[in-house]
């Protein structure tokens, strides 16, 4: 772990592509990614020897909701705390901006719940919050 270096930077689409890829995860359409990276508030990307290996970003309007999206990490190095070092940078971002009733959200993938408890993220339904919802477009 000692060959990564933390960035606060945007992957390229191409690189973008490749993580999701990786994780198993769809990608967006190409017209889509670089507007949507390049419209994200904060973006830090995980760099070994210049390759991209993990990144997260955080969406959201600056102020009152941060949202966390894309917290990837390259398959072949997770279990070196890539993705805590991910989490720990990006959570920073966000306790240096928000304010009393600041919303942060992120919607974690299936089984990886347990990874965002200790960053004060609580699984849904729970007695304070409903379920929550997501809508994919124009998939079925």
């Amino acid at each position: 772990m000692d060959d990564i270096v933390l960035k606060e930077e945007f992957p390229s689409a191409e690189e973008y592509i490749r993580l999701r890829t990786l994780v198993g995860w769809t990608s967006p359409a190409a017209e889509a990614i670089e507007p949507g990276l390049h419209g994200s508030v904060f973006c830090v990307c995980a760099r070994a020897q210049g390759q991209i290996v993990g990144m997260a970003r955080i969406i959201g309007d600056g102020g009152l909701v941060y949202y966390i999206q894309d917290v990837i990490v390259d398959p072949a190095r997770q279990g070196e705390g890539i993705g805590r070092r991910l989490m720990d940078r990006t959570m920073e971002y966000v306790r240096q901006r928000a304010v009393q009733h600041t919303i942060v959200g992120l919607m974690a993938a299936k089984g990886k719940e347990s990874f965002y408890q200790p960053y004060g993220f609580n699984i849904r339904p729970n007695d304070r919050s409903g379920p929550g919802m997501t809508m994919f477009w124009g998939v079925d």
